[in-house]
């Protein structure tokens, strides 16, 4: 879930903190965690969320949850977020952080999409295609689409490469002179 300017701000307020203390990677490594529970926990996703729960109980179960598995940084972070009422926020905060400790490192996620599972050797040349285009290291998510003939889609950000048949089809076509 990536989202809010509230979510953004937090990230990025953390990840400037933890760039001061040299510790970028260790939190980088704790908001995975974070998102990982998040996301594979109905129940720790409902508990951030309710405004019932009070505050001290909510920061007694975090500290039984996560103490020894995330920096001392990370703890007292998820402690503000509980003090700021902000908790609702852990798992977009903890996405958002990732987004910008890639774009920190220099990578860009791509997300790609193609009409049959790759061999290492079309993945490969891809990745290498992709990182002339971006001008950045690539970390690929791949998925398939039987809706593609051939070819892929490539979504980087907001900018989408289209290598897919039916788009090669299509500026043939208009090369042409077809409508």
């Amino acid at each position: 879930m990536r989202g809010t300017r509230a979510a953004k701000r937090y990230a990025g307020a953390l990840l400037g903190l933890a760039s001061e203390l040299k510790k970028t990677d260790e939190v980088a490594a704790d908001m995975q965690l974070i998102h990982a529970s998040v996301k594979s926990s109905i129940d720790l996703n409902l508990f951030f969320r309710s405004p019932i729960i009070d505050r001290e109980k909510k920061r007694r179960a975090i500290d039984a949850i996560f103490k020894g598995r995330v920096s001392e940084l990370t703890g007292h972070f998820l402690f503000l977020l509980i003090d700021k009422g902000r908790e609702a926020l852990a798992d977009a905060i903890a996405v958002e952080f990732g987004v910008l400790h890639d774009e920190m490192l220099g990578i860009a996620n791509v997300n790609l999409k193609a009409a049959y599972d790759l061999d290492k050797e079309d993945s490969e040349k891809v990745k290498s295609k992709l990182e002339r285009l971006t001008g950045s290291k690539v970390r690929i998510s791949f998925s398939i689409d039987r809706s593609l003939v051939g070819g892929f889609l490539a979504q980087v950000g907001d900018t989408v490469y289209d290598g897919s048949v039916r788009r090669q089809l299509e500026i043939l076509k208009y090369q042409l002179g077809g409508t």
